[in-house]
């Protein structure tokens, strides 16, 4: 799994009980799992065992760093000669590298079987952690997440798809909050001034920026787990509209950022304040891109606020 590092193997155990409890229900098997024994005791190479349950499905966590082979899987599966229990299939977890041996064995259109003392055999299958994706932990509990990515805050958010209802309720909130950011008039504005001139009055851009302040906060906020700062007036409201004004924040953004990256602060000649660019070099290039991702985030809002098809 790129980008998601475990830290303690309790961890790796506690997932892998999800991952089998996922594999054992594509088997029409409904049952949760749970650690076999403790650490210290003979385990006979099991590490995860059905609750409550004859299901002769078990697996084998192994959370290491260094490099594990074929050679090595072999030998976790020849301790189970001891296990107590029936064995139909085997599973070894690793956090290690993909190594060439394992995957010859994959690759080689055998699934491979041990034969125990007894004369029963079972298939071993192999699941390193670099084969998931983030779409694979859907399964697992948002809290289960949390607590062991707790810098990924939106991991719970990322796997399991928001339900329909999840999103109209955001879609209500972004069609009520932003018109009461970004009014009729701004839109008008947006649609109708001149950026080729190379200046616009600060006052009708503020509103753009103001939301996208707050956007800016409330994203760091919910990134950085500060969720004290997102009782601030305004962020709650911000925060229930993400879901639904994806598209229309990152046009926003598009347009805010272009505009900060090259304004200078100025005057007007009534004495209004003024953001420019036509001191620079190739300013009209930049006026021109004003004018472009101030189009593009009109047509944005009349689509997504407005509920206006076709614009």
């Amino acid at each position: 799994m790129n980008g998601l590092k475990l830290q303690f193997w309790e961890q790796w155990e506690q997932l892998c009980c999800y991952f089998m409890q996922e594999i054992a229900s594509k088997h029409g098997h409904s049952v949760a799992y749970q650690t076999y024994g403790s650490r210290g005791q003979s385990q006979y190479g099991v590490d995860l065992v059905p609750k409550n349950s004859p299901l002769p499905l078990v697996g084998q966590c192994k959370m290491i760093e260094t490099t594990f082979t074929w050679k090595d899987v072999l030998t976790e599966v020849e301790k189970t000669d001891g296990y107590a229990g029936a064995l139909q299939c085997y599973v070894v977890f690793t956090t290690a590298n993909r190594h060439t041996t394992i995957q010859d064995q994959q690759n080689s259109g055998v699934v491979y079987r041990h034969t125990r003392p007894d004369g029963t055999t079972f298939p071993v299958i192999v699941k390193h952690w670099a084969d998931y994706e983030t779409s694979d932990l859907s399964f697992v509990p948002a809290n289960v997440l949390r607590n062991i990515f707790p810098n990924a805050f939106d991991l719970a958010a990322m796997v399991r798809p928001p339900s329909a209802d999840e999103y109209i309720t955001s879609l209500r909130a972004f069609q009520s909050y932003v018109p009461t950011r970004i009014t009729m008039a701004d839109l008008t504005w947006l649609e109708t001034y001149d950026f080729s001139v190379g200046w616009m009055p600060e006052r009708a851009f503020d509103p753009f920026q103001y939301l996208y302040i707050d956007l800016q906060r409330v994203e760091d906020a919910l990134r950085l787990s500060l969720t004290d700062l997102l009782h601030s007036a305004g962020y709650p409201e911000v925060q229930a509209t993400l879901l639904a004004g994806k598209e229309f924040y990152s046009a926003l953004k598009e347009f805010v950022e272009s505009v900060k990256a090259h304004i200078v602060g100025n005057w007007a000649a009534d004495g209004t304040s003024i953001l420019t660019v036509v001191d620079l070099n190739g300013w009209q290039r930049l006026a021109r891109q004003f004018g472009s991702n101030a189009q593009y985030l009109a047509q944005v809002y009349r689509r997504a606020v407005l509920g206006q098809q076709g614009q």
